[in-house]
């Protein structure tokens, strides 16, 4: 009998510690993102130009730090507004539309540097690319010069976190093309996320009282047709309200700003 309760217990154990961990990985991070105020704190902080120029491209064209580094000029189209990312995220290429404000600095910058192989080149004397561990320790140095050297939490190992990193500059790109009406699909490619969920993430950080923080929010020249949806996909009369509204914001049909105050509204008549 003792045994019998024992086993019990051990299995009511092992099935709360499933549920916990369970929570755990269902636990969803938002990413932190830059708003007006303090992406202009950052800019005005950066001392050094070849920072600037990395931070600007970086949070411009949406790029992911060793993307940035590695750029080279061969893959730059200032003519047609564009540059191909080369061996990026889970060894893809890709091309990027680049921000009409990006393109002046780009050029004086590529004047500056006439004879160099990569967009952010190391130091002088020496050959190669803008090392990531270098980039970081200089916008490290911007970071805390402007007041955004943040600290949150300690990780696994015990080291320090903190608010900002330079990934949040992409995270925020994302957030603001979505803030400014770029239908979710098309941010997705300009993003170039595997998925739609990952796209889909950024939809709940956005402000909706957030002033413009960008004025070249459309990305026009990425223009892509909708595909056709499949002939397997779901009715739309088989669809409850929250699953239609999320299908017209994925089609494009409504903007991010009219899917939440549906699913605002949805929610109210629910309750």
């Amino acid at each position: 009998m003792e045994k019998s309760r024992k086993f019990a217990q051990l299995a009511i154990n092992n099935q709360n510690l499933s549920k916990t961990q369970d929570k755990k990985r269902r636990r969803k991070k938002y990413p932190n993102v830059f708003f007006k105020k303090e992406i202009t704190q950052l800019f005005k902080a950066i001392e050094n130009v070849r920072t600037m120029v990395a931070t600007f491209l970086t949070f411009f064209c949406a790029l992911r730090i060793s993307e940035a580094c590695k750029l080279q000029w061969t893959d730059v189209d200032l003519q047609d507004c564009r540059l191909k990312v080369v061996d990026g995220k889970n060894h893809k290429d890709g091309f990027i539309p680049i921000s009409p404000l990006a393109i002046p600095i780009l050029k004086k910058w590529r004047a500056m540097n006439p004879n160099e192989q990569y967009v952010l080149p190391t130091d002088k004397f020496k050959t190669g690319y803008y090392q990531p561990t270098s980039l970081l320790k200089d916008y490290k140095k911007a970071l805390t010069k402007a007041g955004l050297e943040i600290p949150t939490e300690k990780n696994a190992a015990g080291l320090q976190q903190h608010q900002y990193k330079f990934h949040t500059l992409r995270h925020s790109r994302c957030t603001h093309l979505l803030n400014n009406g770029v239908p979710v699909q098309k941010v997705q490619k300009f993003m170039r996320h595997d998925d739609l969920e990952t796209t889909m993430t950024y939809t709940w950080i956005l402000d909706g009282e957030m002033n413009k923080m960008v004025q070249d929010a459309d990305i026009d020249n990425y223009e892509e047709p909708t595909p056709a949806l499949s002939n397997k996909a779901t009715p739309i009369s088989r669809l409850n309200p929250l699953e239609i509204a999320q299908k017209r914001l994925v089609t494009g049909e409504i903007s991010v700003r009219e899917y939440k105050k549906l699913t605002r509204a949805l929610s109210q008549v629910s309750t």
